[in-house]
């Protein structure tokens, strides 16, 4: 991912010495049994990109107390160790995303497997970005089919079950959200809205995706400098 991210952008990591969670406990500083198996745990998942909930890890140590004392720990193993950084979602302060120590500055450095899931997220999230950060699942689909990209078609390049891959898996990685609306009127249909996800918003920053768009849309970037401005005034209050 690239390096430019909100997470990234932080000066203090949560799991350091000012950390949030090193205030409420005493730190561990050598390696248990306990700090094992959290360590474990989190590098068994990590691959997944699905969100590690305290409630699970919790089991792992005893007690709350014992995963928060370990937890500064973890984490600094987990970044010497494997480049991975464990990371707090804002907003959801009981759960934990793992992000890279040095993330990939460019998709030609992800695995041929890895670019076509990473650019389709890229269109979609750039698509809500641009249709004011939330937008009606038929027009997304839609933009897509535009593009040539069928959800429920196989295609060459990004291949099949992409409304699985939509509204599962980039739903439980909380790259994407989902979010129904309920009917105004009573012959209306429930709409659902697409919107960004709470580790899209520390993995990517707004001002890069616009200039995914501007590279996307073969359009300079000073087509894009009115959206820029906004991207970076976004970006500035959410860092």
């Amino acid at each position: 991912m690239a390096s430019t991210s909100r997470a990234s952008q932080a000066s203090t990591s949560r799991f350091g010495n000012n950390g949030q969670l090193s205030q409420s406990s005493q730190q561990v500083t050598a390696v248990d049994d306990k700090v094992r198996s959290t360590l474990k745990y989190i590098l068994d998942h990590s691959a997944a990109k699905i969100p590690m909930k305290e409630k699970d890890l919790v089991p792992l140590v005893g007690t709350k107390g014992d995963l928060h004392s370990r937890l500064p720990l973890v984490s600094k193993l987990l970044a010497k160790s494997y480049g991975i950084r464990l990371h707090q979602l804002r907003d959801a302060t009981k759960m934990y995303i793992c992000m890279a120590e040095a993330p990939m500055a460019s998709i030609h450095e992800m695995t041929p497997e890895q670019r076509p899931q990473l650019t389709l997220l890229y269109i979609i999230l750039m698509y809500i970005f641009l249709r004011q950060m939330r937008i009606e699942d038929t027009k997304l689909y839609a933009m897509l089919e535009l593009l040539g990209i069928r959800v429920d078609g196989e295609h060459a390049y990004f291949g099949s079950h992409l409304r699985k891959l939509i509204e599962d898996t980039f739903v439980k990685q909380q790259y994407v959200k989902r979010e129904r609306a309920q009917p105004e009127g009573a012959f209306e249909e429930t709409k659902t809205y697409m919107l960004w996800g709470l580790r899209a918003k520390e993995e990517f920053a707004y001002e890069q995706i616009v200039e995914f768009s501007a590279k996307i849309l073969k359009k300079p970037p000073s087509d894009f400098s009115e959206l820029l401005e906004i991207a970076k005034e976004l970006d500035n209050q959410e860092s």
